[in-house]
């Protein structure tokens, strides 16, 4: 009897041990079974839900005078600094006559490119915006495609539109590179031969297809780091994508108003000089300002624009030295031209349709 009074408790005892170890697992593992070996979770599971902070925004955000303040700053100091240096000093010295002073100038005009980038410095600097989210992440492994087209894409469109140039006007094709051979034997020191100097060429032009992103990029860093990774932004926040990404475009083009005026890029014999010439950088500017922004936008930095840019502007006067007639600026086969921009025009239609179908949302969280 006293064996079996024994065995009852003992039995009755290990029951409610199960049941007391059953009911602390279920108080403790109360979360999805997937999260059972996080021990993160499982401990905040049993802590008080305590209301969490509010995340900081990024400075001025939502304070649109500030904004304001900061693209009122960018604007002056982008514009004021290059179109002062550009009409007081660079111009009357490429107007002057003598070769050397010319030459000079057109050397002052790598300085003139960065103003962009040092107008945003300073409009960063002077209203404590820091350099939160400025475009320097280099995520290559997220957006394989966007920095392989910025660093081929522009290259492959230029001779895109060449080719479709020469197409149409097959009499101003040139492929032993007539004029270009003979001005460069001329102005070389020692005697060289023209075949020599075509095949020399080529060979440099293979290896630009491959290196044109970064041969000018310094000069592209700084227009991009202003246009794209400062000007692009705060207008998109207040006007939305595809407004941002034609507007900003439209303000680059415009920035070379004064090089443009002086017979830069289109020259000064077209009728209508020099309003239709600027007219034409605001079209060309924004066309390609598209697709900069378009890199910039998806990808959240500001490298695959840059090598873009310093493609476009590696390529876009090779097409020109393979025509007997020097091509036409408002035609091609350079991309400034209406028929041989054709592909860049396509492709950013292509990338506002895109944007349109896949909208980015503002960010207004610092990380």
């Amino acid at each position: 009897m006293a064996d079996l009074e024994k065995k009852t408790d003992e039995k009755l005892n290990m029951e409610t041990t199960e049941s007391d170890q059953q009911t602390q697992e279920e108080d403790i593992i109360d979360v999805p079974s997937e999260d059972a070996f996080d021990i993160t979770k499982r401990f905040k599971h049993t802590q008080t839900q305590a209301q969490q902070p509010k995340k900081k925004e990024l400075v001025g955000v939502t304070d649109k005078k500030v904004e304001t303040k900061r693209l009122i700053i960018f604007l002056v100091l982008c514009f004021g600094v290059a179109w002062v240096m550009e009409i007081f000093g660079i111009i009357p010295m490429y107007q002057s006559g003598n070769p050397d002073t010319a030459k000079a100038a057109v050397d002052m005009l790598a300085q003139v490119m960065i103003t962009p980038a040092l107008a945003a410095l300073v409009a960063r600097i002077a209203t404590k915006e820091g350099l939160l989210k400025s475009g320097f992440q280099f995520n290559l492994a997220e957006h394989k495609f966007l920095f392989l087209f910025g660093w081929f894409g522009m290259t492959a469109l230029t001779f895109l539109g060449a080719a479709l140039y020469f197409l149409i006007f097959r009499n101003n094709f040139d492929p032993n590179m007539t004029n270009f051979a003979a001005t460069y034997a001329q102005n070389a020191a020692t005697q060289i031969d023209t075949v020599d100097i075509v095949a020399a060429y080529k060979t440099d032009l293979l290896i630009k297809v491959f290196t044109a992103a970064i041969l000018d990029i310094i000069n592209s860093f700084g227009e991009e780091w202003g246009f794209r990774a400062y000007l692009l932004p705060k207008l998109f926040r207040k006007i939305g994508a595809i407004p941002s990404m034609i507007v900003s475009g439209l303000i680059s083009g415009l920035w070379y108003a004064p090089l443009v005026a002086m017979g830069y890029y289109y020259g000064n014999s077209n009728a209508g000089f020099p309003v239709v010439n600027i007219l034409a950088m605001c079209l060309f500017g924004m066309v390609t300002g598209i697709i900069y922004s378009f890199l910039c936008l998806r990808t959240g930095s500001i490298f695959p624009s840059v090598f873009a840019h310093s493609a476009v502007n590696i390529m876009m006067s090779q097409a020109i030295l393979f025509t007997f007639d020097g091509g036409n600026y408002f035609v091609g086969p350079s991309p400034t031209g209406i028929l041989s921009g054709l592909p860049f025009i396509a492709a950013a239609v292509i990338c506002l349709v895109y944007m349109a179908k896949h909208p980015i949302k503002v960010s207004t969280e610092e990380h």
